[in-house]
């Protein structure tokens, strides 16, 4: 099935027990610098309006059934992309009792945005390559952010 809008792209972020840190540079693509919102992109509530899932932090035992959740009630198609080293299975609370294998390692991100924090440049080529994906022009493989 072929996105409505090949240009727009609506974002639902999760966080998913991380320090905050991605948050804040998250938050920072909405600010007049990075304005997403000039590339027709938009952070929207809720996963149902949402072309990309973007997450966060280790995945605590708390959040896993709520992300779970918001993956599968995404619009169709959708993507994920794993904002953060936490995300990705590393970072600070790799291991963690409570934590999991990262939310990105859980979620089977397809995007996995490196750093902690990743700028929000970083995360905007990470959320472009997401677009890329989902309009087609990549089919496989790993991003040229993993690498």
């Amino acid at each position: 099935m072929a996105r409505g809008f090949k240009h727009s792209l609506g974002i639902r972020h999760l966080v998913c027990g991380s320090c905050n840190g991605c948050e804040h540079e998250m938050n920072a693509l909405t600010n007049s610098v990075y304005d997403i919102t000039q590339d027709g992109w938009d952070i929207v509530a809720s996963p149902r309006h949402a072309d990309v899932i973007t997450v966060t932090g280790p995945m605590t035992v708390a959040m896993r059934e709520a992300a779970q959740r918001t993956v599968e009630a995404a619009a169709t198609p959708s993507i994920v992309v794993a904002v953060g080293d936490c995300a990705a299975g590393d970072g600070a609370w790799a291991g963690a009792p409570l934590a999991g294998d990262g939310a990105g390692v859980e979620l089977a991100a397809a995007v996995t945005v490196r750093g902690c924090p990743p700028t929000p440049a970083q995360i905007r080529a990470g959320l472009r390559e997401a677009a890329r994906r989902l309009d087609g022009k990549t089919t496989s493989g790993k991003s040229a952010l993993e690498r």
